[in-house]
C-alpha cells in the first residue's frame, strides 16, 4: 500500500514519557580538520552551539565528537549504539563533508583519501551505519549539515558514480531525517561563523510547546529566510506518535491553538483522513478532543468499528476539509505529469546487459508501480512514459530506482521538482547508467 508521509506521522505518534527513566541522548560529530582536501571552519563552532541546545532541550547524555578519523568514527557509531538502545529519543547531528556516490550517502572522516570511488566502503561511513545508530531508540532524529560539494570526485576517474553537489534523499521508516539542503544542493556556511542551519536547529530544539513532528518544518522556513531562499532544507519524516516534545510544554492541550498548536492540528487531521482508521482518528482525538474536528472524528471512529473496510466518500472529506469562510491564502497544488525516462545507458546488471527493473520513489513514501510485478523493464534506447500524474501539496523529490541482483533496489538519481511550472528534463547517472527524464509540473 502506498505510504505518504503524513500518514506516517500519524502511524508513529509515541507517548512523551513522564517517568524520571525516560531517557534522551545525543551524539554531535563535527569534521573540519581534514588531512586530504578542504578544512571546513565551521563545524567546530557549530557543534558547540548545537550541544548546548541539546542540553537546554533535556537531552541528559551529550557526546561531542570532533574531528574523527574513520576508526575513531566507527566507535562512536558503535558506544552511541549502546546508549540509544532504550533511550526515549536518541539524536545524530553531523557537520562535515558528505557525498552521494554509488547511489548512496558518505559521510567523511578526517584521515580519508578517496583517490577513488572504490575507496569509500573502505574509507568513509555509509549513512546507513550512521541510522543504525540511533535503532534502538523510541524517538530517532539524524541531523545532516554536510551539505557540500564533492571535494574528491573530480580526482576519481571518468564515469564514476559520483554527484559533485550535496546528498541524496532518503526514506527511512520510524527515523526522522533533515538535510541541510535539498537533495542534489548544496548548504551555505553563512557569514557569523554558524551556518544558518545550526543557527536554526540551535533555536529550536529547545522552543517550548514544540513537537519534534514539526521541527523539520521550522528548519525549512528559518533557512529560507535566512537565505533569501537560496537554500531549502530537505526533510524525511517517518516517525509516530501523539506528539513528542524535548521541552515541556508552557500550555495545556486545551488551550487556544498557538500557531503551532494549530499546524499540528491540522497535520494531524490530515493524516488521519488520509490513514482512515480508528487508530489515527483516536491519535487526533487524544490531542485535540475539543478541536475543530473533533465530531468529524467520533462519527468516523463509531463508522469504521461497524465496517473496518468502511471508505469515507470523497463527498464527505471536501465538506470535512473545507475552510471556514474566512480570507486565507489559497493552498498551492503541484502536479507532475508527462514523466518520460529514456535510457541511454543501462546499469549492466551482471554483466550480460539484463534490462533494468525501474521504479519510481518519492520523498512522501509514495511510490510508482505499486507492487515488484508492475515494474518496468527497460533496454537501452528504450524509454518509460508513466501512465500516471502525480499531486502533491508541497514541492517533493522523487527517485529513479532500479532493482539489485540480491533484493534491494539502487539510486539512479534523484530529481527536486522545484516550485516553477515548466518542462523539464534531467540527466541522471548512478549505479554506472545513465538516463534522461522528462516531466511537467504545474503549480496552481
Amino acid at each position: 500500500m502506498m505510504r505518504i508521509w503524513l500518514i506516517a506521522l500519524t502511524a508513529l505518534f509515541l507517548l512523551a514519557p513522564t517517568d524520571a527513566e525516560a531517557r534522551k541522548v545525543a551524539l554531535i560529530i563535527g569534521n573540519g580538520d581534514y588531512a586530504n582536501t578542504s578544512r571546513l571552519v565551521n563545524p567546530a563552532n557549530d557543534i558547540r552551539i548545537i550541544a548546548a541546545s541539546a542540553r537546554q532541550a533535556g537531552f541528559d547524555d551529550v557526546t561531542i565528537a570532533a574531528d574523527l578519523a574513520v576508526n575513531d568514527f566507527q566507535k562512536a557509531m558503535r558506544d552511541f549504539r549502546a546508549k540509544a538502545d532504550g533511550a526515549e529519543v536518541a539524536m545524530v547531528y553531523y557537520a562535515g563533508h558528505g557525498i552521494e556516490a554509488q547511489g548512496k550517502n558518505w559521510l567523511i572522516p578526517t584521515d580519508a583519501q578517496l583517490k577513488s570511488d572504490l575507496d569509500l566502503p573502505y574509507e568513509a561511513i555509509n549513512l546507513d551505519r550512521l541510522m543504525e545508530s540511533v535503532s534502538g531508540a523510541q524517538i530517532r532524529m539524524v541531523v545532516l549539515d554536510s551539505c557540500r560539494n564533492n571535494p574528491f570526485g573530480r580526482s576519481w576517474r571518468s564515469g564514476t558514480r559520483a554527484v559533485v553537489n550535496g546528498l541524496a534523499g532518503v526514506e527511512a521508516d520510524d527515523v526522522l531525517v533533515i538535510f541541510a539542503a535539498a537533495p542534489g544542493q548544496t548548504a551555505a556556511d553563512g557569514t557569523s561563523g554558524n551556518s544558518p542551519f545550526a543557527t536554526s536547529l540551535a533555536k529550536r530544539l529547545p522552543q517550548p510547546d514544540m513537537p519534534v513532528q514539526l521541527l523539520g518544518g521550522l528548519i525549512r522556513d528559518d533557512v529560507l529566510q535566512a537565505t533569501g531562499g537560496s537554500q531549502r532544507p530537505f526533510v524525511s519524516a517517518s516517525i509516530t506518535g501523539t506528539p513528542v516534545y524535548l521541552v515541556p510544554r508552557t500550555t495545556p492541550a486545551s488551550a487556544p491553538a498557538s500557531g503551532n498548536r494549530s499546524g499540528l492540528e491540522e497535520l494531524l487531521w490530515k493524516g488521519a483522513m488520509a490513514e482512515n482508521s480508528v487508530r489515527a482518528f483516536s491519535a487526533y482525538l487524544a490531542e485535540f478532543p475539543a478541536g475543530k474536528y473533533a465530531a468529524q472524528a467520533g462519527e468516523n471512529i463509531t463508522r469504521l468499528e461497524k465496517d473496518p473496510g468502511a471508505v469515507i466518500p470523497p463527498v464527505t472529506m471536501v465538506a470535512m476539509t473545507e475552510p471556514a469562510p474566512v480570507a486565507r491564502p489559497a493552498a498551492r497544488k503541484f502536479t507532475l505529469s508527462n514523466i518520460r525516462v529514456e535510457c541511454v545507458k543501462l546499469t549492466g546488471r551482471l554483466g550480460l546487459g539484463l534490462p533494468d527493473q525501474l521504479f519510481l520513489r518519492f520523498n512522501t513514501g509514495q511510490r510508482f508501480p505499486e507492487g515488484k510485478s508492475e515494474i518496468f523493464s527497460i533496454k537501452k534506447g528504450e524509454s518509460w512514459v508513466v501512465p500516471e500524474r502525480f499531486e502533491f501539496d508541497q514541492p517533493v523529490s522523487f527517485q529513479l530506482r532500479e532493482f539489485d541482483d540480491i533484493g534491494g533496489s539502487d539510486n539512479i538519481g534523484t530529481i527536486d521538482i522545484g516550485d516553477a511550472s515548466g518542462t523539464y528534463t534531467r540527466t541522471l547517472d548512478g549505479d554506472a547508467s545513465d538516463y534522461k527524464v522528462t516531466y511537467t509540473l504545474t503549480v496552481s
